[in-house]
């Protein structure tokens, strides 16, 4: 039996991409749900639309109004909606997220950044895109350059503007933009809308630009942290920058991650080929010569001894125990079977593909066939943040003994008697 500690997946969970984006805003707090989303999976499958309205809605429109609000929030959704595409179709189950993280950031988060960074430059008053994009300048002291620039004032003089004096909270204030500016300290949401507040007062004609500029602070902020956060994987400035002056070419990032999967397991051939047989012979619906139980037992050990040797037993260790679980339903030992089912489904998440789906119906079946009711809801949960439904309305219907019982009685049409071991004691 594997460990209860699972490996790190090739696909970053929602629930880390969420942390990420509410540390980048610094909107996140200390709220323990993003936390446990990050750590456990997709415990609660309608947590993420609650999580952007309170750690993107909320804050920005609060402090930089609806408009932008709305434009972070659209932009959250569609990166959020290609993301579970990306994750429901395509395999990786012989890639570590080491290597999958580049190809993520090169095809698919750098240019989306980069094409979001474009709308706004072409919707507002904006600091010059290929200086926001040079990785040899700090994001935030390119506004702060922008604003000078606009607003009449000396390069590097802000700080005496906004905060005249040099003694108390002004020479603290004065300290603390030298420090956004020099890259060691990123500016507070409170902060952007503090000094906003002092530059309206002091250049009210120009209530357009500084609101413009409230923005391109906040998105600085967010860009500087986010860059930060992808260092060991690329240099996310230079990413996004090659993809607007390439005028952001046509990618196939699915066939390019599916290309690195395949190339990945082709060095594992013999334990590849060795979990296909197996999966062929422990087919739900076909009939099953005698002696096949003990021989598929055997064959079952060997391939996870095989498994265990090589570098895919973290990768691949989901299909070794839906392989088991397979196993241990065929021959009609379904308390064992519904843990390693258990194991199957928390370990193919954000790994496995469409395999995915097929896991955690057979899982759902077990589980409600066995009247497992606290595990059919969290399986349940899993299965609706990735738009799986098993039958219509199944997102509004309460996960009840109800429920449980329509849904068990579907067990046998997925796994009908005749596909049992003929050695089997059967499901009664």
């Amino acid at each position: 039996m594997i460990s209860p500690t699972f490996p790190i997946p090739p696909y970053p969970r929602l629930g880390e991409c969420y942390r990420l984006l509410a540390r980048a805003l610094d909107t996140k707090s200390s709220n323990r749900q993003i936390d446990r989303l990050a750590r456990e999976g997709d415990f609660d499958w309608q947590l993420i639309p609650q999580l952007r309205e309170a750690f993107i809605w909320d804050p920005l429109s609060k402090r930089a109004g609806d408009t932008f609000a709305h434009f972070i929030m659209a932009a959250v959704e569609t990166l959020h909606d290609r993301y579970v595409h990306l994750v429901k179709s395509i395999p990786l189950d012989a890639l570590t997220r080491q290597q999958s993280l580049p190809t993520l950031m090169i095809h698919l988060y750098a240019p989306y950044a980069a094409s979001c960074l474009l709308a706004m430059h072409k919707a507002l008053p904006s600091p010059p895109m290929v200086a926001l994009l040079d990785s040899q300048r700090q994001v935030v002291d390119v506004v702060f350059d922008w604003f000078e620039s606009e607003l009449g004032i000396q390069p590097k003089q802000l700080g005496h503007h906004v905060y005249p004096d040099s003694i108390g909270i002004n020479k603290n204030g004065r300290q603390d933009l030298q420090r956004w500016r020099a890259g060691t300290q990123l500016p507070s949401l409170n902060s952007i809308a503090l000094i906003t507040q002092k530059l309206l007062r002091r250049y009210p004609h120009r209530t357009q630009f500084i609101h413009a500029g409230r923005e391109w602070l906040i998105t600085a902020r967010m860009l500087s942290y986010l860059a930060g956060e992808a260092e060991p994987y690329g240099n996310l400035r230079d990413l996004m920058l090659r993809a607007v002056l390439s005028n952001f070419p046509t990618v196939d990032i699915g066939k390019l991650l599916s290309m690195q999967n395949i190339q990945a397991a082709k060095q594992q051939r013999p334990v590849v080929e060795s979990g296909l047989l197996l999966q062929a012979t422990l087919q739900r619906t076909s009939n099953k010569p005698p002696g096949a139980m003990a021989s598929t037992r055997r064959a079952l050990d060997e391939f996870r001894q095989l498994l265990n040797a090589t570098a895919m037993v973290e990768s691949s260790s989901y299909y070794m125990e839906w392989l088991e679980g397979r196993w241990h339903v065929l021959a009609g030992q379904l308390e064992s079977a519904k843990v390693h089912y258990e194991h199957a489904a928390d370990l193919a998440l954000y790994r496995s593909g469409p395999t995915q789906k097929d896991i955690i119906r057979e899982a759902l079946l077990l589980a409600a066939f066995l009247g497992e009711l606290p595990l059919y809801k969290r399986l349940k949960h899993r299965a609706l943040a990735f738009d799986h439904s098993y039958f219509p309305g199944w997102e509004t219907s309460v996960a009840d003994a109800h429920e449980l019982k329509l849904i068990g009685s579907n067990f046998e049409l997925r796994f009908p008697p005749r596909g049992h071991f003929v050695e089997s004691a059967g499901c009664v």
